[in-house]
């Protein structure tokens, strides 16, 4: 008998079954993927926990209250102080909690807030994330590969730069795992061992209702009871739901494809209420052709490589539009502005263009340095030629590259501000002359299309603070609550920082899934 059902396998739906387990209730998990993980197999696995019990080791006070006073100066948008409330009070408590229930083992990553000069930010340490572990071939098998990490690397060895090769060969010789996957195996052996039932390939069909209370779920002819979580992340690899919600184009989903807005049309069923619709979790997206994952285009994220010395970031009239080296999140909102007079978003397509130097010295996505350039990256001895490529205007991208290298060789980007802010500084390259500035002048020159992309939607059913999904009409649906990107995420606008979208599910996963758990026990 299953008293919770909880539909999606990523750290929402994971840690919610987790959590219910622990109060006592029979808990199944649904995946339709083949395998476990969803977008938090490919994701660095951090968390943006603030005041957690491992910053003070790294000489960072902290508080809930200074987490509130952050958040506080980032509020703009569809924000849900209740529930934001509820996420600085407990994230030290689940912080601590995921290492009691799990064998997932933390240490911090001296990432700075992705704001760091507004009032309440840090420095760095607020992200947490898992440590690399073991774990026997056939759970590895059993969790979504990431094709965008091609080895078991952490991401504190990846702030630093330093790590030890030979480790890291060892690392993949024993099968040790590192980042989401890591996450999402710690996860999964915690479920299990609390009688946690996880069955992939099984879809679901639609919501058991009896009156205005759900009862459980469909899967094919099946009905299977239980209070039910909704855990299946968003809707952005449904083009038809992207342009009805979100505020601007977005052509390059990262995350897994089976963010196709289920939960969502679930929700909406049965007279949720929503928020934050039209947010996502932004970010430039870097399309290789071919690359593919589940037989859908697979989208890259573009981080450090456009705070690279030697780049900038154009639009479709061969003008910066951006601090190139900001957050991906607000670098992603940049590329939503709108022409009145041509009707159009500016940098919907946008370029990233760089220079001999840079091809030299730095990886973009899945290219090499030293490696031949593919047809999708565009070369150019001269910067007209370069334009000409892209469909730009040759004049205006002349006067740009121009521009961008005055200030790059006086050290100061008085146009955007890039490399003023610590956040800037710490994703560039800590070895070169200046972190993130540096002329574009070494022929040839370089050009790759990005896309307005996004991590995962931020928009779905209304929740309370214990996870129980809110109706139109008022109340709450007896029976349903929903947690991760399936939910309205309570951030509005904001992206905090590093592990600011994992953080918060955490948080309000282990809310869901005690409340569902003790309510299935109680039968009210």
């Amino acid at each position: 008998m299953t008293s919770v059902v909880v539909v999606g396998s990523g750290a929402a739906g994971l840690t919610a079954a987790v959590a219910a387990a622990e109060v006592g209730a029979a808990v199944t998990v649904l995946e339709r993927a083949s395998v476990l993980g969803g977008t938090t197999a490919l994701s660095g696995g951090l968390a943006w926990l603030p005041a957690n019990g491992w910053m003070a080791a790294e000489g960072v006070d902290d508080s809930p209250a200074e987490a509130r006073r952050y958040l506080s100066a980032l509020r703009l948008g569809d924000v849900d102080d209740e529930a934001l409330d509820h996420f600085v009070d407990e994230a030290p408590a689940v912080a601590a909690w995921m290492e009691a229930a799990t064998p997932l083992r933390w240490q911090t990553v001296p990432y700075p807030d992705y704001h760091p000069e507004l009032p309440g930010a840090r420095g760095g340490h607020r992200p947490l994330e898992p440590r690399p572990r073991p774990v026997p071939p056939e759970l590895g098998r059993r969790i979504r590969t990431a094709p965008n990490v091609t080895a078991p690397i952490t991401y504190r060895e990846l702030a630093s730069g330093v790590f030890d090769r030979r480790e890291v060969a060892e690392r993949t010789e024993n099968g040790v795992l590192t980042m989401g996957r890591s996450m999402i195996a710690s996860l999964v052996e915690a479920a299990e061992d609390a009688g946690v039932t996880i069955r992939a390939g099984c879809g679901v069909d639609g919501l058991v209702r009896s009156g205005q209370s759900v009862t459980g779920v469909r899967v094919g002819d099946q009905a299977i009871s239980g209070r039910v979580i909704l855990a299946s992340g968003g809707f952005e690899r449904d083009p038809g739901l992207a342009r009805t919600f979100l505020r601007g184009p977005m052509t390059g989903p990262v995350g897994a494809p089976g963010a196709d807005g289920t939960a969502l049309r679930l929700g909406m069923a049965v007279g949720a209420e929503l928020g934050n619709m039209a947010e996502a979790w932004w970010c430039p997206a870097l399309t290789v052709p071919d690359e593919t994952i589940d037989d859908e285009a697979f989208h890259r994220l573009v981080l450090t490589e456009r705070a690279r010395p030697r780049s900038l970031m154009v639009d479709v009239r061969g003008r910066r539009f951006v601090n190139e080296a900001r957050n991906y999140n607000d670098v992603g909102r940049a590329m939503h502005a709108f022409d009145p007079t041509g009707f159009r978003f500016l940098a919907a397509t946008a370029w990233l263009v760089f220079d001999a130097g840079y091809r030299d010295a730095y990886h973009l996505g899945p290219l090499r340095r030293g490696h031949p350039d593919p047809p999708w990256v565009l070369r150019s001895d001269t910067l007209a030629g370069l334009a000409d490529s892209m469909g730009v205007d040759a004049a205006e991208l002349t006067a740009t590259v121009a521009r961008f290298n005055e200030m790059a060789r006086a050290g100061d980007d008085p146009d955007f501000g890039r490399g003023r802010s610590r956040y800037d500084r710490f994703v560039g390259d800590p070895g070169a002359p200046h972190p993130t500035l540096g002329p574009v002048d070494r022929p040839p020159f370089f050009a790759v299309r990005l896309h307005p992309g996004c991590l995962g939607t931020k928009g779905g059913p209304r929740t309370d603070r214990h996870g129980r999904v809110r109706h139109g009409d008022g109340g709450v649906i007896e029976g349903l609550y929903a947690a991760g990107n399936a939910a309205a995420s309570p951030l509005g606008a904001a992206y905090p920082g590093a592990g600011g979208t994992i953080g918060p599910i955490l948080v309000a996963a282990h809310a869901a899934g005690r409340a569902a758990g003790r309510a299935a026990g109680t039968g009210s």
